[in-house]
C-alpha cells in the first residue's frame, strides 16, 4: 500500500510495567518519507535495563508531511522478556479517520495478549494472580504455581499444579490443594502493590500534590514518576546508606539528580487515609515530595 507524500514513521518501545503510571520509553526511531508499507525498522536499546519479569512494548504512529495523525497501532504489541513472539511480529496500524469502515494498515501475524496482574481476596487469603497467554502464576500460600488455561464454557479457567482458578470478572473460585475459596472478589487497590513485588521491585512509595511514585529495585534502579504522569525518571540505583535509623540513597544521571530518604515512622497517605509503614523524603533536581511508602516481599 502506498503512502502519501513526506509521511513520517515513528516507531518506538516502551516499558509498560506500571499498572499506574504512564510507560517509559526505552527507544525510538524516526522514518523519513516513507512511500509504502510494510517499513522495516530497528530499534536500539540498552539490554541491561530489561527485566525478565517486567512488560514491554512497541508502539508506532504515521503522520502526514504536516504534522497530523493519519494511522496508530491498534491493540497491544508485547516483545522481550515474557510477551517476547515466538515467531515475530508486524505491528497493527489503524486508520484514524473518523469512519467505522477505516482498514487496517497492517495485519498483525502473531495475536499477542497483554500480561496482567490480579488481587483477589478469598476467605481471608489474598492470592495473586499474574496472567500471561494461556497460563496463570498463581502465589498463594507462601507458594507460587503455573496454571494453563483450559476451556470454559462462561469466564475464564485455569488448571494444573494442585490448584484450579475460576474467573467471573470481580469474581472468583479457588481450589487449592482441595481447598476450595468459592467467595473471591477482586481488590483493584491492591494489584500495583501485587504487579511491583512481583517484578521483584523492594520498595514502593507514593504522594499527592501533584501525584507521584516511586520504586526501589534494590542494586539495579530507581524509577520515580512525577507530576501526575508528566516526568518520568529512571536511573540506575546506588547501595542505600543508613544514617541514624534513615535509609538515604542518591542517584545521579547525566540529565537528573534524585536523593531519596525512607523513615521507618508510620506514615498516613492523605487522599486515601491508607496506612503505611515508611515516611518518604524525595528530592528530584531542588524539587521536593512528601509520601509514604512500603517494603514489598519479593520473594517467589
Amino acid at each position: 500500500m502506498a503512502l502519501p507524500p513526506d509521511t513520517h514513521i515513528r516507531v518506538w518501545l516502551e516499558d509498560v510495567s506500571l499498572a499506574d503510571a504512564p510507560a517509559v520509553q526505552l527507544a525510538e526511531q524516526r522514518i523519513e518519507s516513507a512511500s509504502a508499507v510494510p517499513v522495516p525498522f530497528s530499534l536500539s536499546y540498552d539490554p541491561s535495563v530489561i527485566q525478565p519479569r517486567h512488560r514491554y512494548a512497541l508502539r508506532a504512529d504515521i503522520r502526514a508531511a504536516d504534522g497530523q495523525l493519519l494511522w496508530v497501532t491498534s491493540g497491544f504489541h508485547g516483545i522481550l522478556a515474557t510477551n517476547q513472539p515466538k515467531e515475530g511480529l508486524t505491528m497493527v496500524l489503524q486508520s484514524v479517520a473518523d469512519s467505522e469502515a477505516a482498514q487496517p494498515l497492517a495485519a498483525a501475524t502473531v495475536a499477542v495478549e497483554a500480561a496482567r496482574t490480579y488481587v483477589y481476596e478469598c476467605d481471608g487469603l489474598e492470592a495473586v494472580m499474574h496472567t500471561e497467554p494461556g497460563k496463570l502464576t498463581l502465589l498463594a500460600q507462601g507458594s507460587e504455581r503455573v496454571l494453563e488455561q483450559v476451556p470454559s464454557d462462561s469466564g475464564v479457567r485455569f488448571e494444573g499444579a494442585g490448584a484450579l482458578f475460576s474467573s467471573w470478572g470481580e469474581t472468583a473460585v479457588l481450589d487449592v490443594d482441595g481447598q476450595r475459596y468459592s467467595e473471591c472478589r477482586s481488590n483493584a487497590a491492591r494489584v500495583p502493590w501485587a504487579d511491583a513485588a512481583y517484578r521483584g521491585i523492594d520498595f514502593r512509595a507514593l504522594g499527592n500534590e501533584p501525584g507521584w511514585l516511586l520504586e526501589v529495585d534494590d542494586g539495579n534502579a530507581i524509577r520515580l514518576v512525577t507530576d501526575h504522569g508528566e516526568r518520568s525518571v529512571y536511573m540506575p540505583a546506588p547501595a542505600p546508606r543508613f544514617e541514624a535509623g534513615i535509609v538515604r540513597y542518591t542517584a545521579q544521571s547525566k540529565a537528573h539528580e534524585v536523593h531519596l530518604e525512607i523513615e521507618p515512622k508510620t506514615c498516613q497517605d492523605t487522599m486515601s487515609g491508607e496506612v503505611f509503614e515508611a515516611r518518604v523524603r524525595v528530592r528530584l533536581d531542588g524539587s521536593e515530595y512528601l509520601g509514604c511508602g512500603r517494603y514489598l516481599s519479593t520473594a517467589h
